[in-house]
This record gives structure tokens, C-alpha cells and sequence, in this order.
């Protein structure tokens, strides 16, 4: 059961975003759908959160591979505690926003791309290897270029511009950081890297450190390296901003 669960807040997220895309012309339909959807996240949510307080940390393996060579779902108190967090925070904006938005042309669009940037959270608040965070951060980044410039005016398309560059800086650097870890310890499963890690010579682990620090810095928006917001942030609906604000920078310091 709790297998399941752990894949359900990425599974169900996908679903409703390519259910929201194809009812894109119903705004009614899209509605519906949409927060139905983030009330079904919300239980399942609460079912894990529940579930994990209970049992102690879960972990499911893909495709019959095992850690540390296979994808790995790991869930814990805090990372449970983050996807309940995300869940409440993802319904209250999916409402706000169909007063917010409604009357714009690419609203039912924003359902779609909303959730597609939700399920890139549950997906990095699960994953259980660097990897496989990557993957989920660039899911979340796709979504919220998508978000950013979603009115295509030109002063969006300007923030959104400079979030994305900045944000495959961030990128570059964290790929390079996942090679030379790999290099140093033969794996990326976050479980292994922890027994691993003793065993990394210090000025290995300097770099590492700095070139992760660099790049989640980017992603959440620390001093120096914060220059998208203030770029992007003033341009866009209330609706955006609140879903912005409230994961998207947050999830590069939980990472």
C-alpha cells in the first residue's frame, strides 16, 4: 500500500496536467479537473504522511531494480512532511487562481503546466538519487518557463528568459557535480552516498560541495546569485507568483 502511495502524488499530477491539456478548449471541464485532482493529492498526501508517521521511511524500487543501481521513491518524515505541505499550498492556489485567472486567454493552459511543475516537486521531494533530482528539477523548470511566460508579453518573456538562462547555468553546474560524484564514489543513490562519502578525499569534497551549493543557490534564489526574481517575479499574475514563491525556490533548499 505504502509502495503505491509513495508513486502516486508524481503519477496522479502527470495525469490530471495531460487531462487539463486535452480539455484545454472546456474551461469548465479543466476546472473540474483540475481541482478535483489537487483534493485527490491532498488525501493522498495525508494517506502517506499518515502512513510513513506509522511505519517508519518507505522506499519503493522501479523495474525491479534494486538500490542502489535502480530509481528509487524514498519517503521519510520530512519529505512526507514536504509532499503533505506541497499538496495543501497546490489546492489553495488551483482555487485562488480560477478567480485570478479566469478571464485570461491561456488559463486553462495554467492548469496543465500547474501541475506538470507539481509533479516535478513531488518528484524531487521523493527521488531517492541525484540523478533522478536532476531529472525532476528540469521537469520543474520546463513548467515553470511555460508559467512565466504564459501571456507572452514581452516583459514576461523577458523574465522568463533571464530565469531560464541562469536556471541552465544552474543546470550545467549541477551535471557536472552528479559526474565527478559518480567519478568519486561509483553511485548516486543518496542512501549509498552517505556510506560513501567518508571515503571521498577532502579537497574532492570541497568542490563537490561548492558546485552543489552553487547551483541550488541559483534554483533557490540565494544572495549573490538571485537576479531572476526580481526579474520575473513583478510580471506575472497573482496566481503564478503565489505558486512560485510558496515551492519553486523552496524546493532547491530542501535539495
Amino acid at each position: 500500500m505504502t509502495s503505491v502511495l509513495l508513486t502516486l502524488p508524481v503519477v496522479v499530477s502527470l495525469g490530471i496536467a495531460v487531462l487539463a491539456f486535452f480539455l484545454r478548449r472546456k474551461a469548465r471541464a479543466v476546472e473540474w479537473v483540475s481541482v478535483g485532482g489537487a483534493i485527490v493529492l491532498f488525501g493522498v498526501a495525508g494517506l502517506l504522511l499518515s502512513n510513513i508517521s506509522a511505519l517508519g521511511p518507505q522506499a519503493v524500487a522501479f523495474g525491479q531494480w534494486i538500490a542502489p543501481f535502480g530509481i528509487v521513491f524514498i519517503a521519510d518524515n520530512t519529505s512526507a512532511a514536504m509532499v503533505m505541505i506541497t499538496a495543501i499550498i497546490g489546492l489553495g492556489i488551483v482555487i485562488y487562481a480560477m478567480a485570478d485567472l479566469k478571464e485570461k486567454r491561456s488559463y486553462t493552459l495554467y492548469h496543465a503546466l500547474f501541475h506538470i511543475l507539481l509533479a516535478g516537486v513531488y518528484g524531487a521531494f521523493l527521488t531517492g538519487d541525484l540523478f533522478n533530482l536532476y531529472v525532476w528539477f528540469e521537469v520543474m523548470l520546463i513548467a515553470s518557463f511555460g508559467l512565466m511566460a504564459l501571456d507572452a508579453s514581452k516583459v514576461q518573456i523577458d523574465g522568463a528568459v533571464k530565469y531560464v538562462v541562469l536556471n541552465l547555468i544552474s543546470t550545467l553546474v549541477f551535471l557536472l557535480a552528479i559526474g565527478l560524484v559518480y567519478g568519486a564514489t561509483g553511485t548516486l543513490n543518496m542512501a549509498d552516498l552517505h556510506v560513501k562519502a567518508v571515503h571521498i578525499p577532502e579537497d574532492t569534497e570541497a568542490v563537490l560541495g561548492a558546485l552543489l551549493l552553487f547551483a541550488f543557490a541559483i534554483k533557490s534564489a540565494l544572495f549573490p546569485l538571485f537576479a531572476w526574481l526580481p526579474a520575473s517575479y513583478h510580471t506575472l499574475p497573482s496566481g503564478v507568483v503565489a505558486l512560485f514563491a510558496a515551492l519553486l525556490t523552496k524546493v532547491g533548499v530542501y535539495a
